[in-house]
């Protein structure tokens, strides 16, 4: 041991021990030994010197650690490297890294950490490149958070001109933004722009083909709208060739005739070929051309004049469709009213050749054939199962269901912004359906039922339930209570209740007449009144019908309908029919309806948004091959229906509703060069 070492370990251990009493000494000396020991064993062992500080890690190092972690997935460490990096350095470099901080961060389980960063940029500090890319960031965050409004606020139109180079991402995240919120036109024209400036092929077909999609989902309605206001070429030639897509042709010479307009008016389009081929060859392998259409229907027994009419609607419809060879044959086949022979009849039309049949008519035959695994032949019956999910895909349902009109009845009412109903319907299953489908889709709608009463159908005087449902029976009650209380007669002038915005009646022409004039005698000539088809006989009564003026309903364009095609129909058909009671305008129109939709069945079914311009309404097929009518808008007149102009708002597929009728070509005809 060194003897410096030696002197400095009992010079520090008699300093420590200096100043303290014997006793604390002599209790010490094992210590100082022990300590002089520790000094001396110290002496062969050489301690390492002090570590030194490590070297600052470089820049490079860390953008080098940051996309490691970006690469493992490690997004928010990733995030964090970047932009304590960016803290340190100057504009622009600063909020470059900062956006490129945020950008890591743009995950679902990392959005948080993205919001902070992108609060924290000054968007005032950034050059034009920088302020894209940073609002591109933002859109991006607030479609992750569902806000696409906030897209649009993040990425204005005029924001696409400021870089060549991101464009593309501004014009897809305006495009989603665009969809979210309903703009389909817009959302369509952006698609088109963005066209242009696809490079990758695989790229280029996904949004040609996101493009005729959305055009398959929309309406021909819509499709009008959108060419009658758009100025976008590109867009036109999409929207037009859509439109002859959706149209129901008569035949094949008529819409190759349409196509080759459409190649004249739009020589240099971008519409890949594949697409417009696809509109010929999709509407040839759905053509459905019948040689023999077996009819079963039950043209003797109670619904014998229902059938006759229906048979005069096919017989006229058949005598004026345009077509290129002969019409098919009809073989008429009497089913009577014993329901449960409708297979039988179905066998039989089968094995006489037909490869068509319309019918039965009666619920309980339709629910026979429904029950069916296999049909032989396309089958359009003329009443709906009860089940929605019975039935072949060969078997499509069409009828008069007053269910659909009452779902109708409630979507006009809540469009036209009344939100509280009162409704009166009779006694019996029919008032029932008709009653709680309309208080189920009013209550859809975000209205309310306040008050349903029921009235019995025989009895002329329905002062009864009129008065319960307006709250005058209260009021009466209240002057009796005033009266006995005072003990002599008051002046009394019966109020009804105000917190009702409308009526909806469920009501057969005579029961009508009798409660719109009742329901105004009660002091509610004010309260608007809403019903389906059935406060109409068909057949004009001015005098008798002046009892329902003013009530709104919903009705088909077979009696609607001025148009000079449709009263030559009406006019042959009443030819065909013997006398004037089997002159049932509905069930004609529903025969006219059966047979001209044939051919666009499977179109139809393909495509859900597509629609017939039907006798009955705008035909459409919903599930389980079910055909939904809209239905048209009339008000009663001085004794005659108005058609009303139709609202445009649309609902949901299984709800129809009346819509504006489409025009036969979209405005725009001018041709693009």
């Amino acid at each position: 041991m060194h003897p410096h070492t030696f002197k400095f370990c009992i010079l520090v251990t008699t300093y420590k021990m200096q100043g303290k009493p014997l006793s604390t000494m002599q209790k010490s000396v094992p210590i100082v030994a022990l300590l002089v020991a520790a000094c001396a064993l110290s002496s062969c062992v050489q301690l390492p010197p002090a570590p030194s500080p490590p070297p600052p890690v470089s820049e490079e190092s860390r953008l080098s650690l940051a996309e490691i972690q970006l690469k493992s997935g490690n997004y928010q460490q990733a995030a964090s490297i970047f932009w304590d990096i960016a803290i340190t350095k100057h504009s622009p470099q600063r909020e470059a890294l900062q956006i490129r901080a945020a950008e890591t961060a743009l995950r679902p389980e990392t959005k948080s950490q993205a919001r902070k960063y992108l609060d924290a940029i000054d968007e005032s500090a950034l050059a034009q490149g920088l302020l894209v890319k940073k609002r591109i960031a933002d859109a991006k965050l607030e479609l992750m958070s569902g806000q696409p409004q906030l897209v649009l606020d993040a990425l204005p139109h005029d924001i696409v001109d400021l870089s060549a180079e991101h464009k593309p991402n501004v014009l897809v995240l305006r495009s989603q933004a665009l969809y979210a919120v309903g703009k389909i036109g817009k959302f369509l024209e952006t698609l088109t722009v963005l066209n242009h400036l696809l490079t990758d092929s695989a790229q280029k077909e996904k949004n040609n083909q996101l493009i005729w999609e959305s055009l398959m989902d929309s309406e021909l309605m819509e499709i009008s709208a959108w060419a009658e206001s758009s100025s976008n070429c590109d867009l036109a030639a999409w929207l037009s060739l859509a439109h002859i897509f959706k149209q129901a042709h008569k035949n094949l010479f008529t819409l190759e005739n349409k196509m080759q307009m459409w190649h004249t008016q739009f020589p240099n389009h971008m519409i890949p070929a594949q697409i417009v081929d696809s509109v010929v060859q999709e509407w040839a392998s759905a053509q459905v051309a019948p040689e023999r259409i077996a009819l079963l229907l039950p043209m003797t027994g109670r619904f014998s004049v229902n059938a006759e009419a229906i048979y005069a609607g096919i017989a006229t419809a058949r005598e004026f469709e345009e077509t290129l060879g002969p019409p098919p044959d009809l073989v008429l086949y009497d089913t009577g009213d014993n329901a449960a022979d409708a297979v039988s009849y179905y066998q039989r039309a089968v094995q006489e050749g037909a490869n068509f049949i319309i019918g039965p008519l009666q619920k309980e035959a339709v629910s026979r054939i429904a029950k069916q695994e296999q049909l032989a032949v396309p089958t359009l019956s003329l009443n709906y199962t009860n089940d929605a999910n019975a039935g072949s895909p060969q078997l499509f349902q069409l009828g008069l269901l007053p269910e659909n009109e009452a779902r109708q009845v409630a979507e006009r009412a809540s469009h036209d912004s009344l939100q509280t109903a009162l409704a009166l319907v009779p006694e019996g299953e029919w008032g029932t359906r008709l009653l709680e489908t309309f208080k189920t889709r009013f209550s859809e709608l975000g209205g309310v039922v306040l008050q349903s009463e029921r009235y019995i159908a025989k009895n002329p005087d329905y002062s009864g339930p009129i008065k319960s449902l307006l709250q005058l029976d209260q009021s009466e009650r209240r002057r009796r209570d005033l009266q006995k209380t005072i003990h002599r007669k008051v002046k009394f002038e019966p109020r009804r209740r105000q917190d009702a915005d409308f009526v909806f009646i469920a009501a057969f022409p005579q029961q009508a007449r009798l409660l719109r004039p009742q329901l105004s005698y009660h002091y509610a000539s004010d309260l608007p009144v809403y019903a389906t088809s059935h406060i109409f006989s068909g057949n004009e009564n001015i005098s008798a019908d002046q009892d329902i003026e003013g009530i709104t309903y919903c009705d088909i364009p077979w009696l609607l309908s001025n148009s000079p095609k449709v009263e030559l129909l009406r006019d042959s058909f009443e030819l065909q029919l013997s006398n004037s009671e089997s002159r049932l305008p509905r069930f004609a129109a529903l025969g006219v309806d059966a047979y001209r939709i044939i051919p666009h069945l499977q179109r139809l079914a393909a495509h859900k948004n597509d629609y017939y311009e039907g006798m009955t309404g705008k035909l459409s097929v919903g599930g389980q091959n079910r055909i939904f009518r809209k239905l048209a808008w009339a008000q009663f007149r001085k004794g005659r229906p108005q058609a009303l102009h139709p609202f445009a708002k649309d609902f949901p597929r299984n709800v129809p509703i009346a819509t504006a009728p489409a025009e036969s070509q979209p405005a725009r005809t001018r041709a693009c060069q």
